[in-house]
């Protein structure tokens, strides 16, 4: 293997460590928010918008990702905010009041949001096209592992370490694998930047725009809107909670459930594209009309999450551990789909800026949805139980999702006319 490509898979392996890393800071709050929660006192609405400030600055950035990218170079970009997000870390470790928790997130969120679409910016810039799916879909399945850490072990974890010192060794080993992206991508710059960013923002108006009159592109963001908020508000923020609550005997196994949600995703990230492609071919539906129903297959995956902890019994709790699965194959499934469908439907200059705007807007939605959620939760207990407030908060997400869904297959329909 010669020099120039053993240095670009050195740094797509620093990218799906980067990745792993995004995603477990992502999704730790589900174990770390309800220790905070208690030993503070804050309400869920608190909660939620503590662990939701992360997407702010996330969702904000991925409008300029693609075109900075472009300029500085994916590596750079990402170990720059690999920097910041160490930073984040230990604000958030020292933090005990809504704010400084919350300034943490803040900086957690800004500095991981250069990592997906720098990833995919760098598949699409260092190896052929009939490599981009699998490097993908492999880089997926390698930040559900960051989910899976980001649950039971992470919970075990804190039993035996304190939590000051995990942040403290999570922060240096950020801080150190951005020093490595920084200096491992010397790629030179592809794109200027003019005078008072004149180029940069036409460049994201473009996106925007190409986004919103191509029906294609509009269903598959529809799409994107029912993974986003399905993947930080249940995964990442309240699915530990949930089924210690709904599962009071098992309460110690209760951590499993983000687990159940990562291995659901990691198999769809392996196996999805080859079943698409075989229904594809023997129902003759086009990639977008395929989304769509994994969409309406996701709704019925959200509907069986609350059907599945209605007692505390072992068998339910299996059951739920299923749905878990479940849940997470269709939300994995979606995040696949949707990546390819806009490959398929950009050029390669607009793919990381199309995501970009599919990442900022889904992110902004994320933000959203946790505190939302939250303040569902807290009006929803005032009239019944814990374990029936998240069964009816998660009930008219549901409802949303199936209005997205059906949505996406319009678009389909208005695309192929």
């Amino acid at each position: 293997m010669e020099k120039g490509m053993r240095r670009s898979f050195a740094a797509l392996m620093g990218l799906y460590l980067s990745y792993f890393l995004s995603y477990f800071i992502k999704l730790s709050p589900s174990i770390i928010m309800p220790v905070l929660q208690t030993r503070y006192a804050f309400s869920s609405a608190q909660t939620g918008f503590i662990a939701s400030m992360y997407f702010l600055p996330y969702a904000t950035m991925q409008f300029f990702v693609g075109p900075l990218c472009r300029r500085f170079g994916a590596g750079r970009l990402i170990g720059i905010g690999l920097a910041v997000s160490a930073a984040g870390i230990l604000v958030f470790a020292n933090g005990s009041s809504v704010a400084v928790l919350a300034a943490g997130r803040f900086l957690l969120g800004l500095g991981t949001s250069p990592i997906f679409i720098g990833m995919l910016h760098f598949m699409r810039e260092s190896f052929e096209s009939e490599r981009y799916a699998r490097y993908y879909g492999l880089g997926i399945f390698i930040s559900n592992l960051g989910s899976i850490t980001a649950a039971a072990p992470l919970k075990s974890l804190l039993k035996v370490v304190s939590m000051s010192d995990f942040f403290l060794v999570l922060a240096v080993s950020t801080f150190i694998l951005g020093i490595f992206m920084f200096l491992i991508d010397r790629r030179p710059s592809s794109e200027a930047l003019t005078i008072g960013g004149e180029r940069l923002l036409a460049g994201i108006g473009k996106s925007f725009k190409l986004v919103f009159i191509t029906p294609i592109l509009l269903a598959g963001l529809c799409m994107w809107l029912v993974e986003a908020p399905s993947l930080v508000c249940y995964q990442g923020l309240w699915c530990t909670k949930w089924t210690e609550t709904a599962f009071p005997s098992l309460e110690r196994l209760s951590g499993l459930s983000g687990i159940a949600i990562s291995i659901g995703t990691m198999i769809s990230s392996l196996f999805t594209e080859g079943l698409v492609n075989a229904y594809a071919r023997r129902s003759g539906k086009v990639r977008g009309r395929i989304l769509a129903e994994i969409g309406i297959i996701h709704v019925f995956a959200t509907i069986l999450l609350g059907i599945s902890k209605i007692s505390d019994s072992p068998a339910l709790f299996a059951f739920s551990m299923a749905c878990d699965v479940f849940f997470g194959f269709t939300t994995g499934s979606i995040i696949v789909q949707g990546g390819v469908l806009v490959k398929e439907n950009t050029t390669a200059g607009m793919n990381a800026s199309v995501m970009g705007v599919y990442n900022g807007i889904g992110c902004l939605s994320q933000q959203l949805s946790q505190w939302i959620t939250g303040i569902s939760v807290d009006l929803f207990i005032l009239h019944t139980t814990l374990n029936n407030a998240f069964f009816l908060t998660f009930g008219w997400l549901a409802v949303l999702f199936l209005v997205l869904s059906i949505s996406c297959m319009a678009l389909i329909r208005k695309q192929k006319s």
